[in-house]
């Protein structure tokens, strides 16, 4: 080896071994800044963990109620065999056939707007969903002017903030949650919600039931030929077989394996969890405000430094 390359490799582990210093220097330099300012990152650990607790113990109570749903044997099976079987020669003859709602239909339809503007307004939840400005003694709204008041749609969006829907692909079942303050409400709105969408989703079954079987009849009177009267008898057996069920059939769209009851336990605040969170967070906003005013004390004595050089 050459003496070039001897110092040269000399000069590489004299190298090393200054940065490996410098980075146990820097590493013992913020163990020792921490320890300094212990105090000040345990009063600010500690004020935002009484902050979390006073959080905890006054954020409002939420409760979740649930409901077990399945689909009913009609939205199982799809459309009736008849339809199934004469739907293509009906098409042929200018009749249209409209197809039964599926699970995911039901589904949109309990979600939709127009059903659940139709269920606030029957049931008058406006005053309740927005119960802190109603003044129930003289029926008045408390707000600035009357544009403050709550409208359908603000209604309409505040009740789906407490409404959830979850299918399970694998076992078909719906889950139809309520999250409210009041635990009875909660379970009343989520057993009522499913009764009435059953209720509107029959009676409009019901209704075009009846609209196609005077349809049906009028064609059959019109028709001459054995084989498109054959089709229309039988797909007219099938609609007021279909209306006839549905007049009895009160889980018309969804049967209810598990009703809703009012929960004992609530679902939020989690005050445990909200006071962890809050040391914690507490504990490294400490950290960060240490080391926060430590680089502005070098910043601000490195200034008289610099304007001493220009």
């Amino acid at each position: 080896m050459t003496e070039e390359n001897k110092l040269s490799t000399k000069y590489v582990m004299v190298d090393s071994s200054s940065q490996s210093d410098e980075d146990e220097i820097d590493l013992l330099e913020l163990i020792r800044t921490l320890l300094q300012a212990w105090k000040t990152i345990v009063g600010i650990t500690i004020i935002c963990t009484v902050l979390a607790v006073a959080y905890a113990l006054y954020a409002p109570e939420v409760f979740k109620a649930e409901t077990l749903l399945a689909p009913s044997q009609e939205e199982k099976s799809g459309a009736p065999s008849t339809l199934s079987q004469f739907g293509g020669l009906a098409a042929m003859a200018g009749i249209s056939i409209p197809s039964d709602s599926n699970v995911e239909q039901v589904v949109a339809t309990l979600k939709s707007r127009k059903f659940l503007r139709t269920y606030i307004n029957q049931k008058k939840l406006i005053a309740i969903l927005f119960d802190e400005i109603w003044d129930a003694d003289n029926q008045v709204w408390n707000v600035p002017s009357v544009e403050d008041e709550p409208t359908e749609q603000k209604a309409i969006e505040s009740f789906k903030a407490c409404l959830s829907v979850d299918e399970d692909k694998k076992s078909g079942l719906i889950t139809l949650s309520i999250s409210w303050k009041d635990p009875e409400v909660a379970a009343q709105w989520a057993n009522d919600l499913v009764k009435q969408l059953n209720e509107q989703l029959r009676e409009q079954a019901i209704a075009d039931s009846k609209k196609r079987v005077g349809y049906l009849e009028q064609e059959l009177a019109k028709t001459t030929l054995q084989d498109m009267r054959a089709v229309l008898y039988n797909l007219l057996e099938s609609e007021k077989q279909k209306a006839m069920l549905a007049n009895v059939n009160e889980d018309f769209a969804l049967e209810v394996i598990d009703p809703a009851v009012a929960p004992e336990t609530r679902e939020k605040p989690k005050r445990k969890l909200i006071v962890a969170l809050g040391g914690v967070c507490g504990g490294f906003l400490g950290i960060f405000t240490v080391f926060f005013v430590q680089f502005l004390q070098k910043l601000k004595s490195l200034n008289p430094k610099s304007k001493t050089n220009l």
